[in-house]
């Protein structure tokens, strides 16, 4: 069963967004959304086919388009480093797994939710310890001129 199915009360509302992908929040206009994600002492084989498939279903559950996805490992038991690029931005991943720790970066624009695929690889990925920033990028506040 997808996660999606397994979580019914998932947060999905409408974003104001403008011709150009910035949210509109209050008084506040934005590019995205930006979630630096650190994870340590995961549930995960360090293998690149089950990455690319949580990051797939990652971007399903964000509401995201990927365009392109590219992994590379750098040798034998060693680190992973991809990219999914997004019509909406991209999710970023690098594995340390001689020091069991995973760095994502997700930033994504327009009406996606990148909470939703951060909450999803936790999940997922289980680790002991977590880190996550938050960040809007891009910020300004709304004039009258740019309505």
């Amino acid at each position: 069963m997808s996660f999606a199915k397994r979580n019914q009360s998932l947060k999905y509302y409408e974003k104001e967004v403008s011709e150009d992908y910035f949210i509109i929040e209050k008084n506040i206009i934005f590019a995205g959304t930006h979630i630096i994600l650190d994870l340590w002492n995961c549930s995960f084989s360090n293998k690149i086919a089950p990455l690319k498939k949580i990051i797939k279903e990652a971007v399903n559950l964000s509401k995201a388009k990927i365009l392109h996805m590219h992994m590379h490992r750098f040798g034998k038991e060693q680190g992973i480093s991809g990219v999914a690029v997004l019509a909406e931005s991209h999710i970023s991943v690098h594995t340390w797994p001689e020091r069991n720790y995973i760095a994502f970066d997700i930033f994504m624009c327009g009406n996606t939710y990148p909470e939703l695929a951060s909450e999803f690889l936790v999940k997922t990925l289980k680790p002991k310890r977590k880190k996550i920033e938050i960040i809007k990028r891009g910020i300004t506040k709304i004039d009258k001129k740019m309505c």
